[in-house]
């Protein structure tokens, strides 16, 4: 039935519709009283009965088509769909998950479609429905940002996904590592193999998973060309390396050696490197011959080119974003008298004879910013660089105020780069010109840049040769970054191809998943950190779970993660946490379509998620009651008691040290240095530390006993008060007519005490008055002739020296009240305006406040 449905495929589609229209008029054309006429004919009610049946069998079979996972069924009657209650039909209890999985079943019967009918090869697809899947003509989208920058994005709709069409399978599996691409090493040193496990590790998952691709072997022996000590030490360490890594779980990820290590390592700069010469004028640019290379002859005929030069300008365009790892869509290289454009996706499969090239240490290989650009070419076409030339570190040590590209360009070739295309959709065919000049202005002036910025390192290698770079206050200062002593003529020009060759041999290393602590570039960790607001335990239960299907789904259909679910789309949903279909698409506006393909799932995720998080939340609670009804209470450790805690376990063992130890003398060399293990080690020092200073300050239902010590302590005697030597005065109204008495110079041990103070005539007021104080104020007039008063001042005499007539001890202070506190009681403060008690009492019953009204 299949096949005949796929060779007819459009009559089969109409027959299909035609039989669901007929089966949706005869269903409404049924009387309201369908139950009167099945009590009045048995046949009638025998082949409802079927139908019926029938109906059900069909719903609970699409329901288990949609969810895999489910052993049960959705509806075991009609009374879960739909319910008759006062002559009207209203929702059943399984209503809403029955239409999600019916809209959860066409979204994917659409989606399914629509890849069909883009593969020309497939039977179904037909001359009416080949338009649909045609490209359409590229688009130029500016959008405008706030920081006065626009970006210009070039795309499509309806490109055809290159990944589809790739000889080699494309690996985003999380526990299995990288392979490489490369089976025949050019230019070699030391042999392929040279690094690969030995022989101790052929039954372990990494020895099974290399045998399986054809690159294991039986044991591993240092080649007879590295007889230097770092190739002698490289193999031995290797081996305890994987030594170790057999001992690893199953599905733990290992990283090969990277294959020209050695080559890299013991790179030679050719002479002519080092010696100065005159930059090379790059050729005009519509007199530069320039090539489109998309079939096997055309890289041919580069090839046969580049062999003929000294040194070449590379460049990639990558694209990342329909895509889980990203692939290398465009490869630019320019020689000295031709510009080449390969195409990347027509030319996969063949790109790596670039090692012919780009392996030769007699070629120098000039990129700008390389270090996406060695692990691309590594994991897409098996390509690796020997001879790298950076121009970005080039910059960096000559201390230049920019080290972008287009800054480059400017510097040396007064050259404006248009970057309005550096965000542009690069697996667009046919490329527009206006692409292919963006891409091919990459390379044709680097070569130039790279000549100028090699002579000018010469030269300043020449000029500052012996003068030190780190004197603030010298001449030189800042003409060189990373280099304190200039020592010889070509030393920053050997800093730049040491950190070149430093970027070469970076390697390609597949990402893991790590679920349960989210650790990683990847990891859910690190996203949550960026949330706005914290999440509660069942939030952060979804945000994990959400976060790992996102992972789990962008890996098993190529599809980058900001595709399958965007960030603030996760963050939305783990904020919301709907409860289905609709309330998921309410909350991602433009639902991305593996959300509107797999929404039933993540509803059902959620659901699963919240479940687990209030479970651990019960646990929590039921453990926490438990220890409260064992009476324990949180042991807090003073300085005054001698705590000893009974049957604590010491989890810092001297076996646990000796482990640790030994697992750091073993993998130590992967840093450069070997480590022994020594009789008394670090970790062991440090764990001494830890339990001298630990201090226990949690619940835990243990047996403590307490030997409380008295606290030894010398009293303090009290001081007495000091007193100021003359009279303060707070007012020029009351000051004194007498002339004060003479003053000593202050004290700093001196305090002021306000118990001595004198108040003026308005402060010290004891007459009744009203409750609240009136706003205005009443000043007091300044005498015609005021005394000079000199500022007060302390020293520590005694009480005596100070007359009682002038300052009153017992003087209160005066508090002032802009608004009555909640003390207030109006039956103890009254005003002669008022009657003593109050008229009318009245209380707010939601705030408690009392409202009270008198009587004038």
């Amino acid at each position: 039935m299949a096949e005949a449905f796929v060779e007819n495929f459009d009559g089969s589609l109409a027959a299909a519709f035609s039989a669901l229209v007929k089966a949706t008029k005869a269903a409404g054309r049924l009387p309201n009283d369908i139950a009167f006429h099945r009590t009045l004919d048995e046949s009638i009610d025998k082949r409802l009965s079927r139908t019926s049946d029938r109906m059900l069998r069909m719903g609970n079979a699409l329901w288990m088509q949609s969810r895999p996972d489910s052993s049960s069924i959705a509806i075991d009657s009609i009374d879960d769909v739909a319910v008759e209650h006062d002559g009207r039909w209203q929702t059943g209890p399984r209503f809403r998950p029955v239409i999600d999985a019916v809209d959860t079943l066409l979204e994917k019967i659409d989606i399914d479609l629509d890849e069909v009918l883009k593969t020309s090869a497939h039977k179904l697809r037909t001359a009416a429905t080949a338009q649909m899947g045609k490209q359409s003509a590229p688009v130029v989208t500016t959008i405008k940002s706030g920081n006065n920058l626009d970006y210009t994005l070039m795309h499509a709709q309806n490109i055809p996904r290159p990944q589809l069409a790739f000889k080699d399978t494309v690996d985003n599996s999380p526990n299995t590592p990288f392979v490489w691409k490369i089976r025949n090493k050019v230019h070699a040193r030391v042999p392929l193999d040279y690094g690969l496990p030995s022989a101790k590790v052929a039954d372990s998952p990494l020895g099974h998973h290399l045998h399986s691709l054809g690159i294991a072997r039986p044991g591993s022996t240092p080649p007879s060309g590295a007889t230097t000590p770092r190739g002698a030490k490289r193999a031995v360490d290797m081996s305890n390396v994987f030594d170790a890594m057999s001992a690893a779980e199953a599905g733990s990820l290992a990283s090969l050696p990277h294959p020209y290590e050695y080559e890299i390592s013991h790179y030679e700069t050719p002479e002519w490197m080092l010696a100065q010469s005159e930059p090379q004028k790059p050729v005009d640019w519509d007199n530069t011959p320039f090539q489109y290379v998309d079939t096997p002859e055309q890289l041919h005929a580069m090839m046969e080119h580049l062999h003929t030069a000294r040194e070449v300008a590379i460049d990639l365009e990558h694209h990342d974003y329909r895509s889980y790892q990203g692939f290398t869509c465009l490869i630019q290289i320019s020689t000295r008298s031709t510009d080449f454009v390969v195409d990347a996706l027509a030319l996969r499969a063949e790109l790596n004879v670039l090692n012919e090239v780009t392996a030769d240490p007699a070629v120098i290989k000039v990129f700008h910013g390389a270090e996406s650009d060695i692990v691309w070419l590594q994991r897409d076409f098996g390509v690796y660089v020997v001879g790298l030339f950076d121009t970005y570190h080039a910059s960096k040590v000559l201390n230049m105020q920019h080290h972008s590209l287009a800054h480059l360009l400017l510097t040396y070739s007064a050259f404006h780069a248009d970057k309005k295309y550096q965000l542009a959709d690069w697996r667009i065919r046919p490329i527009p010109q206006e692409m292919l000049a963006y891409a091919r202005a990459d390379t044709h002036f680097l070569l130039y840049v790279f000549d100028r910025m090699r002579t000018e390192l010469l030269d300043r290698g020449q000029r500052l040769k012996g003068v030190d770079m780190t004197d603030p206050d010298g001449e030189h200062f800042g003409m060189l970054a990373g280099i304190d002593l200039v020592e010889s003529a070509t030393q920053p020009l050997n800093v730049v191809v040491h950190r070149s060759q430093q970027t070469a041999l970076k390697k390609h290393v597949k990402e893991g998943y790590d679920a349960e602590h989210g650790m990683g570039t990847g990891g859910w960790a690190k996203l949550a950190k960026k949330w706005r607001h914290p999440f509660t335990p069942t939030q952060l239960s979804v945000f994990r779970a959400l976060h790992e299907w996102r992972d789990s789904c962008a890996r098993e259909e190529d599809e980058s993660v900001r595709y399958v679910l965007p960030n603030h789309m996760l963050f939305n949903i783990s904020d919301t946490m709907p409860e289905d279909t609709a309330g998921l698409f309410r909350v991602c506006h433009r639902t991305p379509p593996p959300v509107r393909l797999y929404a039933l799932d993540i509803v059902r995720l959620i659901g699963r998620a919240r479940t687990r998080a209030e479970a651990r939340m019960d646990e929590f609670r039921e453990m926490v009651r438990d220890v409260e009804g064992e009476g324990g209470e949180p042991v807090h450790v003073r300085f005054d008691e001698e705590v000893e805690i009974v049957d604590v376990p010491d989890v810092l063992t001297s076996e646990l040290i000796k482990l640790v130890d030994n697992i750091v003398a073993q993998t130590s060399s992967l840093f450069g240095t070997r480590v022994t293990a020594n009789a008394e080690s670090q970790a062991a020092v440090r764990a001494r530390e830890i339990r001298a200073n630990l201090v226990l300050t949690v619940a835990v239902p243990i047996r403590v006993e307490t030997k409380p010590t008295e606290p030894e302590f010398t009293p303090i005697p009290a001081k007495p008060p000091t007193v100021p030597k003359s009279m303060m005065v707070l007012s020029e109204s009351h000051a004194p007519s007498v002339p004060l008495p003479a003053h000593k110079p202050p004290k700093s041990s001196d305090v002021l005490d306000l118990s001595k103070i004198v108040l003026s005539e308005a402060e010290t007021s004891d007459a009744p008055g009203p409750t609240k104080k009136s706003r205005k104020r009443t000043r007091v007039a300044k005498p015609e002739t005021t005394p000079n008063v000199e500022a007060f001042e302390y020293d520590g005499m005694e009480r005596d020296a100070i007359g009682e007539s002038t300052i009153d001890v017992n003087q209160p202070k005066k508090v002032r009240h802009k608004k009555q506190k909640k003390s207030f009681d109006p039956y103890k403060t009254s005003d002669s305006k008022f009657d003593k008690r109050p008229t009318r009492s009245r209380v707010n019953t939601k705030s408690g406040n009392r409202t009270v009204s008198y009587k004038k």
